[in-house]
């Protein structure tokens, strides 16, 4: 069975813009199938919001912002490959409940 990873929006972020982390999500991008990756629909959103606060603090310059999301829209947002999890009610609500005992 292939293994499948999760990334959240701070890995993602990783990717196109360079900060600590850089160096394994490039590596994983190269590595792995972008079948067997995934996100949150709503991490998408997340990414695009760490692209314009590092913008907006000048942390990035504007072609950096730029390109950081025309590549992240094709290797991510529009990439058929490139599962996106929707936060549906269900997956919201279980998420309550981890870490918690029933009796």
């Amino acid at each position: 069975m292939a293994k499948r990873f999760y990334l959240d929006a701070s890995a993602l972020a990783k990717r196109y813009v360079v900060e600590q982390g850089t160096f394994v999500v490039n590596h994983l991008f190269r590595r792995v199938v972008h079948d067997d990756m995934m996100c949150l629909t709503l991490g998408t959103i997340e990414v695009i919001s760490v692209f314009v606060r590092k913008k907006n603090a000048s942390a990035v310059p504007d072609p950096v912002f730029r390109q950081a999301m025309t590549d992240f829209r094709s290797e991510v947002i529009d990439a058929t490959n490139f599962t996106k999890i929707p936060a549906t009610d269900p997956l919201v609500n279980g998420c309550g409940s981890f870490g918690t005992r029933e009796s």
